[in-house]
């Protein structure tokens, strides 16, 4: 029996271990899942990522595991390896702001020491002292590219908060029931393209690179 590689407590509290298996989603998409948004009290919470397997050291750098705010901005943070190196600690280096909605991030080039990477990147948002904001964690439910022809399609559903998409900045045309699409020229298996999402006064809500598979 093969013993997959993957997020075994997922993101706890230290001192407080919460287990949070990838069945608490709240969103997901093609090649990322959103977990329900968590509140915190401490304004320089350190957070502690446990796997099932010891990481490669190498594959653990702030563009595989970072904090970013609401408006996608990089929130520094230091990060380190448990001795067992099964568990990545992430300490931040300056304090969390009240009622701002972060976002963790743990991309797919995470790997174990034997090189198996994620199946899934995951996103856990939380916010010090408020209500997190559920909206821009699920405005985007899924996306996918199909080839046709000369251009790539671009599929997205989103939420119900969502009145504009784009992708590469370029507006996708509304189908109705949520789902948007455009083809575009250019793009080709393993180039990324930029999906974001706007409410109805033209506030981002989401932004996040996707890679054409």
């Amino acid at each position: 029996m093969k013993k997959r590689f993957g997020i075994l407590l997922s993101i706890a509290f230290v001192f407080a271990m919460i287990m949070v298996m990838p069945n608490s989603t709240n969103s997901a998409t093609n090649d990322t899942d959103v977990w329900s948004a968590k509140k915190i009290t401490d304004n320089k919470k350190v957070w502690t990522i446990a796997f099932s397997q010891p990481l490669k050291e190498s594959t653990i750098k702030n563009t595989t595991v970072y904090v970013e705010d609401g408006d996608y901005r990089l929130f520094f943070t230091d990060l380190a390896l448990s001795s067992d190196k099964k568990s990545i600690i992430v300490t931040p280096k300056d304090i969390y702001k009240e009622n701002t909605t972060y976002r963790l991030n743990i991309t797919k080039e995470v790997a174990s020491e034997k090189g198996k990477k994620l199946e899934k990147a995951i996103i856990q948002p939380f916010v010090l002292n408020g209500e997190p904001d559920e909206t821009t964690t699920d405005a985007i439910k899924n996306v996918t590219f199909t080839s046709k022809n000369f251009a790539t399609m671009v599929s997205v559903t989103s939420n119900d908060a969502v009145n504009k998409v784009t992708a590469n900045s370029k507006e996708l045309l509304y189908e109705g029931n949520n789902k948007y699409s455009i083809g575009l020229t250019g793009v080709a298996s393993g180039d990324t393209v930029k999906i974001q999402a706007f409410d109805i006064s033209g506030k981002r809500l989401f932004s996040k690179d996707y890679k054409v598979n």
